[in-house]
């Protein structure tokens, strides 16, 4: 999960919406809301997640999220024992993909939920060490 690993302690929390690290899918994924989710794969990194209504972007999935994450701090020489600001991760992507990103306007207007929704998340549990 994240860093909380007592459970009793993880219960008794406010449940406030985390940036969560699944190493054995290699994946990272947000929602924000506690409520119905439809996911909807955008391509091979990023999964939009909706609310009920499939209108309202709630949160997203990115897949390969360590590959992309070790080349980025690689890339920017960043440092490993600090945060990383999901968003960055995403812009990361953005660049990488390029003129491809913007030809598919569908495409594009996920990738910019999905910033929107991950500008205020930090990830602090991160998969550096694996």
């Amino acid at each position: 999960m994240s860093n909380m690993t007592n459970l009793d302690e993880w219960l008794s929390s406010e449940g406030k919406p985390t940036a969560v690290y699944f190493s054995d899918a290699d994946c990272v994924e947000y929602v924000a809301e506690d409520t119905t989710a439809l996911y909807h794969r955008v391509d091979g990194f990023l999964t939009l997640v909706y609310d009920e209504t499939s209108v309202i972007p709630i949160g997203f999935k990115l897949k390969g999220f360590k590959k992309v994450l070790d080349e980025m701090m690689e890339e920017l020489n960043l440092d490993k024992s600090k945060f990383v600001e999901l968003v960055s991760v995403l812009e990361s992507v953005c660049a990488k993909i390029g003129n491809d990103l913007f030809a598919d306007q569908k495409r594009k207007q996920a990738y910019d939920a999905a910033a929107k929704l991950a500008k205020d998340v930090k990830l602090y549990d991160l998969p550096l060490a694996a």
